[in-house]
């Protein structure tokens, strides 16, 4: 390659050096790294949560009311289960930010939306995203409806 020989040595020891580490990284991200949810014949299963850590973890919204896209009204109650205790002092922190983003997220949408299991599944995915996103530090792990009425 080159000609001299000091040049080709090291130029060799430091891609071997560096694909030692990709390598180990690789590893260390597929095998080593742990993970949250416990894995159960190749399928994903949450860790069960005691009531008392759900108690310490959960931020309650007080009822919101708003309009639906189409105008009708719908009445909902929702429980967020933070990551952590400190996630948990941060959402009471922003609660009024946490109650306008339910309320931009519910407004978005239609009726049909928020009905049946399938739709609260969607409410609840939607809000946890958005409230994700109001986070600084930690994540949402949970939102469940705790109350819910759809005035057609």
């Amino acid at each position: 390659m080159f000609k001299n020989r000091l040049v080709n040595i090291v130029l060799i020891l430091l891609m071997a050096i560096t694909l030692i580490g990709v390598v180990i990284f690789v590893i260390w991200q597929s095998y080593l790294k742990p993970a949250d949810p416990v894995a159960v014949n190749g399928q994903q299963v949450e860790r069960k949560v005691s009531a008392e850590e759900l108690e310490k973890v959960t931020v309650e919204t007080d009822e919101i009311r708003t309009n639906l896209l189409t105008g009708d009204l719908i009445l909902a109650k929702f429980a967020i289960q933070a990551e952590n205790e400190k996630v948990k002092k941060e959402l009471e922190l922003r609660k009024p930010q946490v109650i306008h983003t339910v309320i931009k997220t519910l407004s978005a949408m239609k009726p049909e939306e928020v009905q049946g299991p399938k739709g609260m599944e969607k409410v609840e995915a939607a809000i946890k995203t958005e409230l994700n996103k109001l986070l600084e530090k930690g994540k949402i792990v949970d939102v469940i409806t705790t109350h819910k009425i759809v005035d057609i």
